[in-house]
């Protein structure tokens, strides 16, 4: 009857690798996903004021580079959220967060290429 009630031997705590996965692409899919409204924000501000006194070829490059990053980020928070939901399933696990971390993330994705593509348009790279 006592065996029941033990007190842990270690103080950690664990995931199991189907949450881990899945947490980390939901985590990475919002995240890209707020950022791509304040960048939405930023590219309207930007337009409406124009370059002046913006060193354009540095704001260039940088958003080249930045879009770039983010999207790369963001391709691979879809892979977490995909390997969260593999996981999970092969474990028996329930694949709330992977399902959760691949949609977030493929929706952030989305949102960002479409702020970091009109960003590329405000710039005149494209």
């Amino acid at each position: 009857m006592d065996d029941e009630y033990h007190i842990p031997e270690t103080n950690s705590v664990s995931l199991s690798p189907g949450v881990g996965w899945g947490l980390a692409g939901l985590l990475i899919g919002c995240t890209l996903l707020i950022s791509a409204c304040a960048l939405m924000v930023f590219n309207v501000m930007l337009f409406r004021t124009g370059l002046r006194g913006i060193p354009v070829e540095w704001a260039q490059l940088g958003a080249i580079i930045g879009t770039g990053g983010v999207a790369l980020l963001g391709i691979f928070a879809v892979w977490c959220g995909t390997r969260g939901w593999s996981s999970a399933a092969q474990r028996r696990e329930t694949t709330a967060f992977g399902v959760a971390g691949t949609i977030s993330a493929a929706v952030g994705l989305v949102a960002w290429l479409i702020a970091g593509i009109d960003l590329l348009a405000v710039l005149r790279v494209i």
